[in-house]
């Protein structure tokens, strides 16, 4: 099953594999955009069949944010948002071109109020020194 590990402010991924009995994890994706694009799905999918990938749990994880980043708590409804923002994008894909750039466009809204809370709570970044 695939989940979200957090580096810093950039996200991957990941997902547990058994070789020889003994776990390894494997890096699916880097994920550097507040959702997952089709591209990136239809990569992981095929590259990793086997490998089960829940793009609605990793859509509410990646909405959620690093949690040593932020000001604030995420507020739920970002997460329900980027729930929601996956699901247009999915129909978008399967809808006549008018309305799946509605979706699209639809879509993009909620991308960019989550983008824009998380720019605004995001504790200013740890400069190294050395």
């Amino acid at each position: 099953m695939g989940f979200i590990r957090w580096r810093g402010r950039c996200a991957q991924l990941l997902a547990t594999i058994y070789v020889d009995g003994r776990s390894k994890q494997v890096t699916l994706a880097k994920l550097s955009d507040f959702y997952v694009p089709d591209t990136t799905k239809r990569e992981v999918e095929e590259k990793y069949p086997d490998i089960k990938v829940d793009w609605t749990k990793i859509a509410r994880s990646l909405a959620r944010g690093p949690s040593d980043a932020m000001k604030v708590r995420t507020p739920d409804v970002h997460l329900d948002m980027a729930e929601v923002e996956n699901c247009l994008r999915m129909w978008a894909s399967e809808a006549d071109k008018a309305d799946s750039n509605s979706l699209y466009i639809a879509a993009g809204v909620l991308t960019r109020w989550r983008a824009k809370f998380y720019q605004e709570a995001e504790l200013p970044q740890k400069r190294n020194t050395n």
